[in-house]
């Protein structure tokens, strides 16, 4: 934890179980991609993995939005917008990407919103937040792993 996170707020309970609810898409989308794999069904491919896909961008987004807040909150400096609108302008051209491209650039674009939340980042946090940030990034990194998996042409 870092010393300007301990005059913060503790992090509420309702927030760790909405965050790690957050997974349930991204494991509904592999489990129909998956399915849709093993049944010969393309057409449950196809929307599973947009599924996947725009809810990534749309997450990655919302974790732009989270540091927006943070750094309006403390009243920061002008580089501490610019890398909250970093996820979204990252996410959005992801979409357009092929399919296996584009699980790995968003997997990429959470690696680094996590770096900068955790490592690069001087912005007060609940306690908390960093150690839910690392956890719950583990898990979404590791989806998009297996999507890219599913994914990638053979």
């Amino acid at each position: 934890m870092m010393m300007q996170d301990l005059a913060q707020p503790p992090l509420p309970a309702m927030a760790v179980r909405l965050t790690w609810a957050g997974l349930l898409p991204f494991l509904g989308a592999l489990a129909v991609w998956g399915h849709g794999i093993d049944a010969d069904r393309p057409d449950l491919v196809t929307h599973a993995a947009k599924a996947f896909i725009v809810y990534s961008a749309v997450i990655l987004s919302f974790l732009g939005g989270i540091r927006w807040g943070r750094v309006m909150g403390v009243g920061a400096a002008a580089p501490g917008y610019v890398l909250a609108v970093l996820p979204s302008l990252w996410a959005f051209p992801a979409l357009f990407l092929p399919t296996h491209w584009a699980v790995v650039a968003l997997a990429i674009g959470f690696g680094l919103a996590l770096w900068f939340d955790t490592r690069a980042d001087a912005v007060p946090a609940t306690p908390g937040f960093r150690t839910l940030r690392v956890g719950i990034s583990a898990a979404v990194v590791a989806s998009h792993a297996l999507a890219a998996l599913l994914a990638w042409p053979t």
